[in-house]
């Protein structure tokens, strides 16, 4: 069993200092697009180690002889939260010489799964990051600020398959509203039904919140013909009563009214649920649809 307080037992030889100055910048630079936090930082600041997020990354081996000491003098930290510490600092290293640690050390298998998952996020490594922050073993540490960060820069060109594969693998419990919103935003872009359904599990006052962000999201004309597609999806949605009335209120008297195809929306929806026929007198489906996307910068 290695002793984890040695420094040179630990890292051997500093020949190959990890931290140039070209990857402290790039560390620097993802922590600055993060909004100055690291995960490592966050970490570190759950064990009470706010100072060692100064410290990292060390721009010489006594700052980073000085990191380890603040690790491993710690007495309020839990030898297992130790390890994983000094495991995420080793993958700076080399994985090898990381894994050789966990062996000697007895680094809980969880904790390395753990901990290499936050590295690849710091290191903006996304989808390998995903493989192992969503592993069945772990519980959703640190939910909310992985799902923020996966579809505010891990979603290039609004594709959310991560941040949507992360929550449906883990299912956390999220507690930021800003986590919340951003994830309902990624589902009503990728599967308004989906989001609509998600909205359903949210507290009465925050569910006619994203209900209406829903729709005001899926009738930005800014969409051009994407919009008038998805609107159709959306007037056809089963909405319960009180949806009914919040879907109504939003476009004839609330914000939604000033969305230039909120009057073709509340007729899309009413021929959708029967109360005016498709070839009745206020017109069929398909000249709707034709005004729709007028209204929203289609063509017709």
């Amino acid at each position: 069993m290695i002793d984890c307080t040695n420094f040179d037992r630990v890292f051997g030889s500093m020949d190959a200092f990890p931290y140039s100055s070209r990857a402290r910048q790039e560390v620097e630079n993802h922590r600055r697009t993060f909004g100055g936090a690291l995960f490592i930082d966050k970490v570190l600041a759950a064990l009470g180690l706010a100072k060692g997020s100064k410290s990292y990354p060390p721009k010489t081996d006594e700052v980073l002889r000085q990191l380890h000491k603040q690790i491993t003098d710690a007495n309020s930290i839990e030898d297992h939260h130790k390890l994983s510490v000094i495991f995420y600092i080793l993958l700076d290293f080399d994985e090898d010489k990381a894994d050789s640690f966990a062996h000697r050390a007895g680094v809980p298998t969880k904790y390395q799964i753990f901990m290499r998952g936050l590295w690849n996020m710091d290191h903006q490594a996304y989808a390998v990051a995903l493989e192992h922050l969503a592993h069945p073993s772990l519980q959703a540490e640190f939910a909310d600020d992985i799902v923020t960060t996966l579809v505010r820069h891990g979603s290039p060109d609004e594709d959310y398959t991560l941040p949507l594969a992360y929550f449906h693998t883990v299912q956390p419990v999220l507690k930021s509203p800003l986590a919340i919103e951003l994830l309902f935003d990624a589902m009503v872009r990728s599967n308004v039904s989906e989001a609509l359904a998600f909205s359903r599990t949210r507290p009465d006052a925050m569910r006619e919140q994203l209900f209406q962000r829903l729709v005001a999201d899926v009738l930005d004309e800014r969409r051009g013909a994407e919009t008038a597609e998805r609107a159709c999806e959306l007037a056809a949605l089963p909405f319960d009563a009180v949806e009914e009335g919040w879907f109504t209120s939003f476009l004839t008297t609330g914000a939604g009214k000033k969305l230039k195809v909120a009057k073709d929306t509340l007729m899309m929806r009413q021929i959708a649920v029967g109360q005016v026929s498709s070839a009745g007198e206020k017109g069929s489906w398909g000249t709707v649809m034709e005004g729709f996307k007028v209204g929203s910068g289609g063509r017709a």
